[in-house]
Order: C-alpha cells, then structure tokens, then sequence
C-alpha cells in the first residue's frame, strides 16, 4: 500500500516536472522571436503625392536599402516563390521534404552544399546577419521560422524578404534593385526583369549585374522555364522574357526633387518613406525650366535659380525646384535657395502699401514725394537714380521706386511695420525694428524664398474668404490655423489689384511688357549691388516664387528682377492650369470721390475728379491741397489780386501747384505741367515760394571728406525755383560765389564750423541758411 502511494505521488511530481519543462520550452519558444527582426538604416525617400519616387539619399550604412514596403509586385511573388520556395503557401516556416533532401546531400558530401531552407527560414538567416552556416544554426533559424509564421501572414514574410534581401553590391531589397538595375518601380517590370531580380540573391556576391553574365543569364532563364512549365507563362511569354538583356551599369536613382529631400532628412525624416504633396509632371516641367534659362544666365556667370509653387486653396507645396542641376561643385547648386536667407529687395513693398491702406494713410492713386532725400544720414536712391518729385502711390509701388517707400515707411511708422510682416510669418526678420530702420523696405533685412511666398500666400488665402493655413510639403503634416488681424480684405484686393500690370519699366526706364493671358498680381525685387533678383505672383489658386543670382552672394550686371526673374515666373505660370481673380469684396470698400491729378479726396478746388474705391479708414484721407484758386489778369499771364487789379478784369482758375522741389522733379517728367504765371509787376509785394533748398536741409550737419593735405573737400548744393529761367546769387557767409541758371548747382569749399549760405534771385527772394560743415 505504502508502496504503491509513494508510486503515485512520484508520477505526479513527474508529471509535473514534465509540465513545468514544456511550459518553460514554450515560453521560451514564444519569446525567441525578437519583436523586430530588422534595424538596419534605410535611404530616405521621398514621393510625389501619386506615390512616384521623385529623390532618394543612400542609408548611412552607405546601403541602398528602401523602408519596408507593405505590398509587392505579384509577378515577383510568385517569381520568387517558384525559385525559392514552391511550397511556401503550404508549410509552416519549414518545408521537411526540401530540409531532408538537403541533410542527405550534405552529409553524403561532408560539406554543406544546400541549405533546404524557405523563405522564411531564409528571411530569418538575413535578420541574424550572415551567422557562420552550421547545423545547430540551421536548428536555430527552423525553430525560428516556425515562430515566425505564427505571427506574421505569409504576405508580411513575403514582404520582409523582399526588402531585406541582397541583390548585390550595396543594392538591398527589391525597391532598391529594381532602381538601381532598371531605373524604374518594381511594379512596372517585365517577366524577364523580375526573374533576373528573383534569382539575384540566392548568390548575390557571384551573380551582379555587369558580371558573370552567362550564369545569371541561366539562371533566370532557368526560372523562366520553370513558370511557363507551371502555367505562369505561355510559351510566346517565356520566350520575349528570355529575349530580354540582363542588365549592365547600375541607374542613379531620381533626383528630382533633391533639395526637398535634404530639407525633410534635416527635419527629422531621416531614414524614412515621406509621401509629398508634389505634382511630379509639374516639377519635371519647371526642372528643366530653371535648366533651360540657367543655359542662357550662365554666360553671364549668373548659377542659380529657383522656383516654389504653392495651392492656395489646399496650402499644399506643388513644385519646389531648389536650385540649378548645374553639376560643378563650386556653383553652389546643392544649396536650398529656397530657405535661404537673401536680401529681400523690393518684395515687402506690397505688404506696406497694403498696411497704409488698412488704416487710411495712403489711397491708391495719391501723390507721394520722389525728391533727393536724407534722413539722419540715411540717402536712399530710386534705382536709376532719378526722381519724380511727386508720384501717384500705385505707380510708385509698380515701378518699385525707393524713395516713395521710404518716405511712406517712415509714415507708417517702422515699429508697427515689422509687427505686420511677423503676422505674415516673415521669421528671418528678427533683430527688431530698430536695427533694420528705414532700410527695411529696401531690402535692408533678408528672408528665403519660402517665407516671401508663404507672406503672400496668407493674402491670397485671407481674400478668398477662405481659413488661413499654414503650408503643407508632406502629406502627414497638421495645418495650423493662422490669423491676419492687420489686414482686411479690401487692403489685400487692392494692393494686389495694382499688382496685376503686366507692363512694368526696367531698369533704364523703358518699359517691358510681359505676355500673359490670365490676371497675375506680381511684383520683382532686386538687392543692392544686383545679387538677388526675385518675382513672386499671385492669383486666387496659386502663389509662384522665383529667385535668381549667385548662392554665394556675387552680383552680376543685369542681374534684376524685372530683367531675369520675372520672365522665369510667367513662363511658370503657362504650366499651371487656368486661373480666375479675386471677388471684389464689396462690403469692405466704399465709394469715394477723388481729385483726378492728386488721388486725394476731392476738395472744392479739384478741377477733374474721379470715383474711387477704398478701404472704410481711406474715407478720411486728407483732402487735396494741391490745387489752389489763383486770379489771373485779363491776358491769362500774371497773376493779380484785388490790391492791384480790376476784380471785374480777373479771371479765377484751379491751377495745379506742387511744392517748389517737387515741381522742379516733376516738370521733368510731366510737360503738361504748367507753373505758376508770375505775379504782375503792378501786384509788387505779395509774397510766395519761389525757392527751396534741395540739398542740403536746414539744421543739416554736414559731413564732408577729407583731401590727404587735412582740407575740407568740395560739397555740391542744389536749390530748385519755380521760375525755369531764374537767375539765383550764391554767398558763403560775406562771400559771393557766383551764380546759376536753369541748373542750380554750386560747388563749395569751405572751413570746418558753422557757416551761413544765402542764396537771392533776380526778384529779390532769399533763402538763408546755416549750417555746420564737419570733416571727416
């Protein structure tokens, strides 16, 4: 009895024991497999948003090994299944007929000539890195394999294996091979180009492409045989299939969009399958654009170039063209213009007559002053350095001249202008007002392509009506909401409805028209010393960035945005399809009358006037000063007043008047410009401005140049009369100097101190000033 109960209780503890030993076998087994079979770096690659490749960059293991892919072509699915694994639907990772077949032959030959292994088993010998071939390591990858399959679908084994598989050289996975080896998808290969491709890593240090030839030949054409055997192929098939060439000289992969590709590697997409929003039929088009005027600027040593198009209404980044293909290293191609920072030029001159606009300081037609001007040492020059004296506000942003945009910059005030180009995101421009003054409207700070453009494309979204967002290059990316509280949609309308001129003067003042069948609101930009020549164009589906110049900074004659970039944009646009224009938004505009020469409101002097459209703060711009009620005599040549003349015998006219400097600008380039008729000389007495000093201005300290002898060199001023023949006298404290006609000009040498100039004409008006003259 004793017995036959220890009996019982040893079996049970036995059992137990046997238990415990299977329960720890099978967590064992469980466990084996590890939850990431590969961690090798892949290339990073980047598609266009149907999914096309458009540029690539090697692993940093210097591996052409694409991200695993989650589908395979099925022609290789089942070319390599009737190679490697026939069976492969029907085993559980071990196929015991083909690891049999394989023990006999090995042991029968005392070496390992075949391995018997399945996909699978094959699949798990590449994640262990090569591991020296033996039977306890075959045991492992058995067990393994066994493993494998009861995680993983036979599709996601199939896949895994053609993304990790050896294909030769630095070539790993089908993606890659199929690039490199034919320059094209694994989807779009023939049967002859999969079966090469199906063979090549069963030994793919013997079998490379270029090499031993005749034996991948007979291979592949060996599985050829073996899929029109088994019905894959017919006979007419297998023998197109065996007709076609192996291939030789591996493919670059594309490179379309290469600049891109670093920008995402940069932001943290190392390594990574990124699907873009670029149309690749659109970017190839404007590649070979920028390519075909780089051809042409490149005789003028002129490098790069670049061009960015943006959906206004999706936000989304359709084509961004970085930079030339120019292949020699010293030219700068490889540089991101399009985030680079460059001096803006002309480009933020629209987003401050848009601002004025906003809050009634300006209308689009009122004159502003174009004179020789300095402000605390600060001379901007128009830049071909002539002047208007006065110009309407429109045609000064059209023709892009400095002098008016800096006067209205220093209206506007530059503290609230920077705050207005931090709502456009403008984030380059970040030193703060002060450090950039006046020059801020000049190109004085700098920005990249990229925020220029994102600038407008916030307009263009505000005016359609539409949410603000920000811009999406990848298609997983969030759009943020964005506000604009600094401008209406009646400011942008007519800011970008003055923008829409397709006739604008270049640099020599003759005027170039640019071809165009759709409304385009554009404007150029060019940097001092012409470094950087940029066009940026508006409409209510697109915004079309260009840049052009040198990424090294170097300035090349004629490098300008009116002559270079500008004819690059509208040749862009032509690619794109048809555009509309912007609604009028009319409940943000109202009706007001104008004078017909001044822009301002109409005044009871103004002649002439016309009905405008403006922003609601616009309806209290000041009213027109320039015209004024004068009396003349009954010959319409002098002026007269009651003290002198018959009030029966007057004749009361409008007449035009500009300040004196202004007139003598402005004659110049309006004749029609009539000055005031003299006063009779029977009216002696009644008093006006006849004269006025150009330069230099009163309370002016004057720096002037040193000759090497420490004398004070020769300072050039200017005064400007009404009366063209006038004759004016030029003293220096009790010295005359001489005198001048129709020019008045005078050259002067003087001491260093304060110094009173005086300056008569023929009538006995004066100007008297002093001012203090400093060597430097």
């Amino acid at each position: 009895m004793l017995k036959q109960k220890l009996s019982t209780i040893f079996l049970k503890g036995k059992r137990k024991y046997y238990w415990a030993v299977f329960l720890l076998l099978f967590t064992w087994f469980w466990f084996s497999l590890p939850s990431q079979l590969f961690s090798d770096p892949t290339s990073t690659i980047l598609e266009d948003n149907q999914g096309h490749l458009l540029a690539a960059k090697i692993a940093t293991d210097g591996q052409w090994r694409f991200p695993e892919s989650d589908s395979i072509p099925a022609k290789y699915a089942t070319a390599v299944r009737y190679f490697e694994d026939e069976y492969f639907h029907y085993h559980l990772g071990v196929n015991p007929v083909s690891l049999f077949r394989a023990l006999r032959q090995n042991l029968s030959s005392d070496e390992i000539i075949s391995g018997g292994s399945t996909i699978t088993m094959q699949l798990i010998r590449l994640s262990r890195k090569g591991k020296e071939r033996s039977y306890w390591e075959k045991l492992i990858e058995v067990i393994l394999a066994t493993r494998l399959e009861l995680s993983y679908s036979k599709k996601e084994i199939l896949n895994l294996y053609a993304s990790h598989a050896p294909f030769g050289g630095n070539v790993v996975g089908l993606e890659a091979a199929s690039w490199r080896y034919y320059g094209r998808s694994a989807h779009l290969l023939s049967w002859g180009e999969v079966a090469t491709l199906a063979v090549l890593p069963n030994a793919p240090s013997l079998i490379y492409p270029g090499k031993n030839q005749e034996k991948l030949l007979e291979k592949r054409n060996r599985l050829l045989d073996k899929l029109q055997q088994n019905g894959v192929l017919t006979e007419e098939d297998g023998m197109l299939a065996k007709a076609e060439p192996l291939p030789n000289k591996p493919f670059p992969l594309p490179q379309i969009t290469p600049h891109l590709l670093d920008r995402l590697a940069a932001e943290g997409k190392e390594g990574q399958r990124v699907n873009s929003t670029i149309q690749l039929s659109l970017q190839e088009k404007l590649n070979e654009l920028v390519d075909r005027y780089h051809t042409s600027l490149a005789q003028n040593e002129v490098h790069n170039a670049a061009i960015l198009v943006l959906d206004v209404k999706s936000g989304k980044v359709l084509a961004y063209v970085g930079n030339t293909n120019c292949p020699e290293e010293e030219s700068g191609s490889k540089v991101d213009i399009i985030t680079s920072k460059r001096s803006t030029g002309s480009t933020l001159k629209p987003f401050l007559f848009a601002s004025m606009l906003e809050e009634g300081m300006i209308l689009p037609n009122a004159l502003v002053e174009d004179i020789p001007t300095r402000i605390s040492g600060y001379a901007p020059q128009n830049f071909d350095r002539s002047y208007d004296g006065a110009v309407p506000a429109s045609n000064a942003l059209t023709r892009s001249l400095n002098i008016p945009a800096v006067k209205m910059l220093q209206d506007y005030g530059i503290q609230q202008f920077y705050k207005n180009l931090g709502e456009l995101e403008l984030k380059s421009i970040n030193k703060g007002a002060n450090h950039y003054g006046l020059s801020l409207i000049l190109g004085g700070a700098e920005s990249s392509l990229w925020e220029l453009c994102r600038g407008y494309y916030f307009m263009a979204q505000k005016l359609n009506g539409q949410e603000i967002t920000s811009i999406q290059y990848a298609a997983n990316q969030n759009q943020e909401e964005k506000l604009l509280p600094s401008f209406s949609k009646g400011s942008i309308y007519q800011t970008f409805d003055v923008l829409t001129g397709v006739n604008r003067p270049n640099e020599e003042g003759a005027w170039k028209v640019f071809e165009s069948s759709r409304t385009i609101a554009w404007k150029t930009g060019t940097s001092f010393g012409q470094r950087d020549a940029w066009a940026i164009g508006v409409t209510p589906e697109y915004v079309v960035g260009v840049w052009a110049g040198n990424a090294d900074g170097e300035g090349r004659p004629g490098l300008t945005g009116i002559q270079v970039a500008a004819p690059i944009l509208f040749n862009a646009f032509n690619y794109l399809p048809e555009t509309s224009w912007f609604s009028e938004p009319e409940k943000e505009l109202k009706t007001i009358e104008t004078c017909a020469v001044s822009g301002y409101r109409v005044s009871l002097s103004c002649p002439q006037t016309k009905y405008i459209k403006t922003t609601i703060m616009g309806m209290n711009f000041p009213v027109c000063t320039f015209h004024k009620k004068i009396h003349l005599d009954n010959t319409g040549n002098y002026r007269v007043n009651s003290n002198c003349y018959s009030i029966d015998e007057m004749n009361e006219q409008s007449w035009f008047v500009l300040p004196p400097v202004q007139e003598w600008y402005y004659k110049t380039k309006n004749p029609g410009y009539k000055s005031l008729p003299p006063i009779h000389p029977n009216c002696a007495g009644a008093s006006e401005k006849m004269m006025e000093m150009i330069y230099p201005k009163e309370g002016l300290k004057l720096f002037v140049p040193k000759n090497l002898d420490g004398t004070l060199s020769k300072s050039i001023f200017e005064v400007a009369h009404r009366r063209t023949e006038a004759e004016i006298y030029w003293y220096l404290d009790e010295d005359y100097l001489g005198t001048t006609k129709r020019l008045h000009q005078k050259e002067i040498l003087t001491t260093e101190g304060f110094h009173k100039l005086t300056l008569v004409d023929e009538d006995g008006n004066m100007i008297e000033k002093t001012i203090e003259f400093v060597g430097r």
